[in-house]
């Protein structure tokens, strides 16, 4: 019996093309702004949220969140200092909780 991954790696990795301008502009304001993130087993509301991204982080611009399903949600900053020195600063945890995220 082989084991090992079910299907065979790609070699190329697949490009999505966005021939609108606007569109184009959107996703990399989005790369540059924005960090997708999840509390692993803990759903806290915005405004817990909130403070504990005030308390912690003391951003120098603004940060919007968006909520999403099953405890994600994304940050969008205003001061890309702020969002790479959250990025790069971790572990972060809200009670046990550790936060995952990704650009």
């Amino acid at each position: 019996m082989q084991k090992g991954p079910c299907k065979p790696k790609a070699e190329v990795t697949p490009r999505v093309v966005l021939n609108d301008p606007s569109l184009q502009a959107h996703m990399d304001h989005m790369r540059t702004y924005v960090i997708i993130c999840k509390f692993m087993g803990l759903w806290p509301t915005e405004k817990a949220l909130q403070a504990w991204i005030k308390y912690h982080w003391k951003p120098k611009g603004g940060i919007d969140l968006h909520l999403g399903s099953k405890g994600f949600f994304t940050m969008v900053f205003t001061n890309i200092e702020d969002k790479d020195r959250v990025f790069e600063g971790g572990p972060y945890f809200y009670v046990a909780a550790g936060l995952y995220m990704r650009p």
